[in-house]
């Protein structure tokens, strides 16, 4: 997790969020490691591990609300997304907004994996999360995210959405009042992913706030955001990579990973270590990251996994999804899968 990087100016969304729940900021941002000097800056950067830390106290702290996510994510709207936001807001239709966020989404969430898929005369939005981060096995970032593209899409449209149902991927709460009084749609739960389906039609509908050309001018400032955060990365972005890239291959070994950036693999674990994470872990976080993408696919095929992640049999990579997740595999795709 700590190779992946955000811009700070994530950081008045989330001293937002924490306040709602009540915590003191200067004790959250002491715990997380967090300059309060990089606040809401695009040249400074936070991890995803520190993004952890920031969540999972923001959610924990609001555990006497049982609907913290849904009212948090209902009240935002496309001016909370900063460039993205006023990215998908200038694109020319809906359609477009979203093809947008499924390219530019690093900027602001690299730890969701977003989708678009035709059903007929609908389309689906689903949403998968990087499960290696606490905050994001919990109901209430479920909550959050559902009612967050929900929110950004109706702020896009004027109120057009044309939603027809809406799905969560944690089990079926006692009480669902909250959710048919925000969504007004048929909701379902214990989903694969978080989604929402609209109707095909509305995404041709052109935005009331669509702006080409300083669309054009947003795109390249999102570029050179990407391109800066992709430098800020350091080595062991690099790494990620590289392992990603070679996901299933017999060439990750440190010592093919090290030949590949050109570096021999003593060096290559020792300029890891300075920037304080190891190749074993790197390693772990991107298998671990994949074997949560597939296992919430319905034709998952373990032993194919297992072989994919480069493990020698299935029980080793049993024993390693234990050990990343806190489950077994089997365990974890039932609660994804329902």
């Amino acid at each position: 997790m700590s190779g992946s990087l955000l811009p700070a100016s994530i950081l008045p969304g989330l001293l937002e969020l924490a306040l709602k729940s009540r915590l003191n900021i200067q004790t959250l941002f002491d715990h997380a490691g967090i300059d309060p000097d990089a606040v809401g800056r695009h040249d400074q950067f936070i991890t995803l591990t520190q993004l952890d830390v920031l969540l999972s106290a923001a959610f924990a702290a609001a555990e006497e609300d049982p609907f913290f996510g849904l009212r948090v994510g209902q009240e935002n709207h496309y001016g909370s997304l900063d460039l993205l936001g006023n990215l998908m807001a200038t694109a020319g239709s809906l359609g477009e907004a979203l093809v947008l966020l499924l390219r530019y989404k690093d900027l602001l969430v690299p730890y969701l994996r977003f989708e678009m898929q035709e059903q007929g005369d609908l389309v689906a939005l689903t949403s998968t999360s990087d499960e290696s981060l606490n905050f994001t096995r919990t109901r209430t970032h479920n909550e959050v995210v559902v009612a967050t593209m929900v929110a950004i899409g109706r702020s896009l449209t004027g109120g057009e959405l044309g939603l027809r149902r809406v799905g969560f991927s944690h089990p079926e709460p006692e009480d669902t009042g909250p959710y048919e009084e925000m969504f007004r749609v048929p909701v379902t739960f214990a989903a694969p992913r978080n989604e929402m389906l609209i109707e095909r039609a509305v995404l041709d509908v052109p935005l009331p706030t669509a702006y080409p050309k300083y669309n054009q001018r947003l795109r390249r400032l999102a570029d050179q955001q990407l391109a800066r955060l992709s430098r800020a990365q350091g080595l062991a972005g690099q790494v990620q990579g590289l392992l990603e890239e070679r996901l299933g291959q017999a060439d990750t070994s440190v010592e093919e990973i090290a030949g590949a950036l050109n570096l021999s693999a003593r060096t290559l674990q020792r300029r890891l270590r300075q920037e304080g994470v190891t190749f074993a872990g790197l390693r772990d976080q991107v298998r671990h990251r994949h074997a949560c993408a597939v296992l919430a696919e319905p034709d998952c095929d373990m032993e194919q996994l297992a072989a994919g992640l480069g493990f020698s049999d299935t029980a080793n990579f049993y024993h390693a999804f234990k050990r990343w997740q806190g489950c077994a595999p089997g365990a974890y795709r039932r609660k994804v899968i329902g």
